[in-house]
């Protein structure tokens, strides 16, 4: 069966309409969101169903200005009345049209152009577990579901759900929230832990896993990263009914006066920011909070911040141009 990819370059705030809107067209298979940076870095992928969230303030997976957004169709499309429809949704969000470029003349999805190519067919499982990476970070041994090999004696292992394409922990942030949860455990021993934005609930796993008599909560606003942190939960053997979705509904759940020991966000600047009075009220006092998700020269920022809520710092960890800060709630 021959497959076709269709790529336009979209602004964060539109990749949700975007990626609704792409669903009613014939032949629509799937659609995958690509980070569009200046870097060189390589491109990270990620699978458009567990990114289906209004609030793109939280996680390593909502920090992106501009986005690829790549639809598979099983059916040559006829660019014409694809381009008319994609203009049709451009105009009612009031930017620029759409222009139809050769995909032969460049690979690269430039801004306002619309892409289309015949696609090899593959088995996207297989491919994605081949570039699921294994991940060894201070205490703990991070692996795909698919891999049976013998893990090591020494580390804390966290299987996860390997049909995923983000928040496998290879991420600076989640490394360097690793590295704290580490350091914290040689003396500090929480019994009720928050992880606030918990994504793929990696970090809450690890948390329950090196803090074996702990109580987690985890929590997120995206209804498919609580889906997939229950899956991975179950993958852990960890028995937890406290996962909860960010909204006035549950609120009360998990906000409650003075109930954390330890609080772990792992998510960005501008929330972080705002979340100052809210850490304040549910953390115990001495108690610790882990703060990620942050560029280097935005943590002076943010220690300033929560040092006006009557936390101080403690650690930094640093990797690549990411960090986390451990603070303190003083008495």
């Amino acid at each position: 069966m021959n497959l076709w990819s269709v790529s336009i370059l979209i602004e964060d705030q539109f990749k949700n309409i975007y990626c609704e809107y792409f669903e009613d067209f014939e032949g629509y298979l799937s659609s995958s969101l690509f980070h569009k940076d200046n870097s060189n870095q390589k491109n990270k992928s990620y699978n458009l169903q567990f990114l289906s969230n209004k609030n793109l303030h939280l996680g390593e997976f909502h920090e992106n200005e501009f986005w690829v957004l790549e639809v598979l169709l099983n059916k040559k499309p006829s660019m014409d009345i694809i381009k008319l429809k994609i203009n049709l949704l451009a105009k009612e969000l009031n930017i620029q049209k759409f222009n139809i470029e050769d995909s032969k003349l460049s690979h690269i999805v430039k801004s306002n152009t619309i892409k289309l190519k015949k696609v090899t067919t593959k088995n996207w499982i297989v491919e994605n577990r081949k570039s699921f990476p294994i991940i060894n970070i201070d205490n703990f041994f991070i692996f795909g579901s698919h891999i049976m090999k013998i893990k090591p004696d020494n580390k804390i292992p966290i299987k996860i759900n390997a049909s995923i394409a983000f928040g496998t922990g290879s991420h600076a942030t989640t490394k360097c929230c690793l590295k704290a949860i580490t350091y914290l455990s040689k003396y500090y021993k929480p019994k009720t832990i928050l992880d606030y934005g918990c994504g793929t609930g990696i970090l809450g796993i690890a948390s329950k896993k090196i803090f074996k008599n702990s109580r987690i909560y985890l929590v997120d606003i995206d209804k498919n990263a609580i889906k997939l942190t229950k899956e991975n939960l179950k993958l852990n053997n960890i028995k937890s009914n406290k996962v909860y979705r960010t909204n006035d509904f549950f609120f009360r759940k998990y906000i409650k006066f003075k109930n954390y020991d330890l609080v772990i966000a792992n998510i960005l600047y501008s929330p972080l920011y705002k979340l100052a009075p809210v850490f304040r009220y549910i953390i115990k006092p001495k108690s610790k909070i882990i703060l990620s998700g942050l560029l280097k020269y935005q943590i002076p920022y943010i220690i300033n911040r929560f040092n006006n809520f009557g936390f101080y710092e403690e650690k930094t960890f640093f990797i690549d141009d990411w960090g986390s800060i451990i603070m303190t709630l003083k008495s």
